[in-house]
């Protein structure tokens, strides 16, 4: 079987790095494109066996799926471009859409296969999972907290992880009574959900140690996203959680 072709939306930036990583340890998967933005002194350079590149029609006409860790507005108008392309197969990490960009992007669904999470590790997608069973077990008049900490460079704060979280837990029946973002140092990612009452904590956490997690994370949805239909999925359905 031939390798799944694939494209990377923000090639140069943290997490482009490490996909560009471990798509070279991966027999079922080639880069065949590394997009960055117009104007990066990297254009032209090689990326890894493929050259830095910002035509994205281009990139669109000779990969199988693309994995985007860009900007939301970047994201958007890949996905708008896929419904005239041979790629219809969006892997999406992109984090810090408004709401309105949040439905337009979703809206391509309709066309394409996308695959959108604020987090692909598979620690996190447990762990959604078990805050709301969390969150439906305990007493409503319980505190409900959520702690975000990410490295400083990080632009979006709540996190899109701290969003999904807050997501899950309404899931569950109740609603977060505060999310508190962190911006420090070098830090992957870290996440914790409190549920409170006046005589205990139950504490649920994750901790990335490597941002080769995500890495790994996305090229398991793109590989599994592949084969399937049209429509909008999350790493619970790559999963099968």
């Amino acid at each position: 079987m031939a390798p799944v072709k694939i494209g990377i939306l923000g090639a140069a930036g943290r997490m482009g790095r490490a996909l560009r990583t471990e798509i070279a340890k991966h027999t079922d998967a080639e880069l065949v494109a590394a997009l960055v933005a117009p104007g990066t002194k990297l254009l032209g350079t090689d990326a890894g066996g493929v050259a830095f590149t910002s035509n994205m029609r281009s990139a669109l006409g000779i990969c199988d799926v693309l994995i985007d860790f860009s900007n939301p507005k970047a994201a958007i108008d890949a996905a708008l471009m896929m419904f005239d392309t041979s790629c219809r197969t969006l892997i999406t990490g992109t984090t810090g859409y408004s709401a309105t960009e949040e439905k337009a992007l979703e809206q391509a669904a309709s066309a394409i296969t996308l695959v959108k999470s604020g987090n692909f590790s598979i620690g996190i997608c447990v762990l959604e999972n078990l805050v709301t069973k969390a969150a439906a077990a305990i007493p409503k008049d319980w505190d409900v907290d959520i702690l975000d900490i990410h490295h400083n460079q990080k632009k979006d704060a709540p996190s899109g992880t701290a969003l999904m979280l807050g997501r899950a837990l309404e899931a569950g029946g109740q609603k977060p009574s505060d999310i508190v973002s962190l911006r420090r140092g070098g830090v992957i990612g870290e996440h914790s959900v409190f549920l409170s009452s006046e005589m205990e904590t139950l504490t649920l956490t994750h901790t990335a140690l490597d941002r080769a997690v995500f890495a790994k994370g996305a090229l398991t949805a793109a590989l599994w996203a592949v084969g399937q239909d049209k429509g909008l999925y999350d790493m619970g359905d790559v999963l099968g959680l």
